[in-house]
């Protein structure tokens, strides 16, 4: 499945739409490629025949993904979003392009392998209301995949009788960019989540949305565009349940540092190795620390580093670890050591995947010894967040190379292209994605496929 949908997003057609699982097969019958009323090729047949360019233009689709938080902080699943940024007149009005968007992202959606290590949380999507027509949307994985649907204007009631057969086949449903108006009550008695964008409202109009919506029905309410920690806050109070912002990557001005004890010794750590201290140095500190040498073989032992037997030995570990990859380790014991909280796992998940992606992005365009500064870089774009102090005061304490130090703290320097696209594709930000590709020298189709195998490496490294 993996293999099919990367090759669908470097080519930008599907090879092997042909050959689909019987199940996706049976969900798309020829109505759904050519819908009636429309004289213009099917969006998959003008796909499948190559037709996602035309001379001098080029379609660029980005994908975008979101982390969406409890209130506790705590990674609960992704929102995904695929547009395009510049899209070539063949493909039509604004209704077909947005067609194009909803069926490319539920095929994505359906075809990524990372739902299997994604364990209980969720992806989010956004469909336009005539996409839940589409016999392929039942095709998405059950309870796994929330379909959020925009309501605007006067609603169908074959709008709400089809969200009610969506409902009841267990894919759960969202409404988007959510204003309570009392026709749209019968809609809330269906949908699980509702998503507000908090930026529309002051507090007041933003309690009487939510005293609205709970006269009617009980889902779970989901806050948007939540920037700050005194926002969260706010907002919380206010019986939102989930978050979705940047607020977490952000300093806590009323909250004290986390720079303790056991950070400290694995910042000591990090600079040993940086200047290539003897191993049996670093065997010796790392034995010393039973949580540490536990948490050293778990990652040796991770998925995510293909080895075929297990290690058992600290020494065997360092050795087979090499410099390079025990930095790697250390960077990211930092947010897992001393006392770790939602936000802390959070910023690790998210520090993870913009690490990878980072990294992967430039791995063909620098020498093997600079490629190690592009993860460095991305794993430390959150380290003022982790520790609460401003970048640089937290990097003060670390022995970086000067491109890191340039990339962290100016966004300047060869590195800072990498780490700047990856964190567009996280805000959704198509200019600023891209921009950066273009400097990067990285077409859509590679951005998009090193960051779906950026977002799976993350899931399987063990800490």
């Amino acid at each position: 499945m993996l293999d099919k949908f990367l090759n669908f997003l470097k080519t930008g057609q599907d090879a092997d739409l042909s050959n689909r699982d019987s199940a996706t097969e049976a969900a798309v019958p020829d109505s759904s490629r050519n819908p009636p009323g429309s004289d213009a090729p099917g969006v998959l047949d003008m796909l499948s025949q190559g037709q996602g360019s035309v001379a001098g233009e080029k379609w660029r689709m980005f994908l975008g993904r979101q982390p969406i938080l409890d209130a506790s902080s705590q990674f609960v699943g992704y929102e995904l979003k695929l547009q395009d940024q510049n899209f070539p007149p063949s493909i039509g009005d604004e209704a077909s392009l947005r067609r194009v968007q909803d069926e490319l992202l539920v095929i994505s959606v359906i075809d990524l392998d990372f739902q299997k290590v994604l364990g209980n949380r969720l992806v989010f999507i956004q469909v336009s209301p005539g996409m839940l027509d589409n016999p392929i949307i039942e095709s998405l994985p059950k309870q796994k995949v929330v379909v959020g649907v925009r309501l605007e204007g006067p609603v169908s009631e074959s709008l709400l009788l089809r969200c009610r057969e969506l409902a009841a086949l267990g894919i759960p449903l969202a409404l988007e960019d959510f204003e309570y108006q009392p026709e749209y009550a019968p809609f809330l008695a269906i949908c699980s989540w509702v998503k507000i964008d908090t930026t529309r409202y002051d507090a007041l109009a933003l309690g009487q949305q939510i005293s609205a919506i709970h006269r009617s029905a009980t889902p779970r309410l989901i806050a948007q565009k939540v920037e700050s920690d005194d926002a969260f806050e706010a907002y919380r109070a206010l019986a939102f349940e989930y978050f979705q912002g940047a607020y977490f990557s952000r300093l806590q001005p009323n909250a004290p540092q986390r720079l303790d004890s056991d950070r400290t010794r694995v910042v000591e750590m990090l600079n040993l190795v940086m200047n290539h201290a003897e191993l049996s140095e670093l065997e010796d500190r790392v034995k010393r620390d039973p949580g540490l040498s536990y948490k050293l073989l778990n990652f040796i032992n991770s998925p995510a580093n293909g080895l075929q037997q297990k290690i058992r030995s600290i020494g065997h570990g360092l050795t087979l670890l090499g410099y390079d990859q025990l930095y790697r380790w250390l960077t990211l014991l930092l947010f897992t050591s001393g006392k770790t909280d939602g936000r802390s796992r959070t910023l690790l998940k998210n520090a993870l995947v913009r690490a990878r992606f980072t990294e992967t992005l430039g791995q063909s365009r620098f020498e093997s010894a600079e490629r190690g500064g592009l993860f460095i870089v991305g794993i430390f774009s959150l380290l003022d967040a982790l520790l609460n102090v401003p970048m640089a005061q937290a990097l003060t304490r670390l022995n970086l190379p000067d491109p890191v130090v340039e990339a962290l703290l100016k966004r300047t320097g060869r590195y800072a292209p990498y780490l700047k696209l990856a964190i567009a594709c996280e805000n959704f930000d198509q200019d600023a994605i891209a921009r950066n590709a273009e400097a990067c020298g990285l077409t859509a189709d590679e951005v998009n496929v090193i960051h779906v195998k950026a977002m799976i490496w993350g899931e399987e490294v063990a800490l």
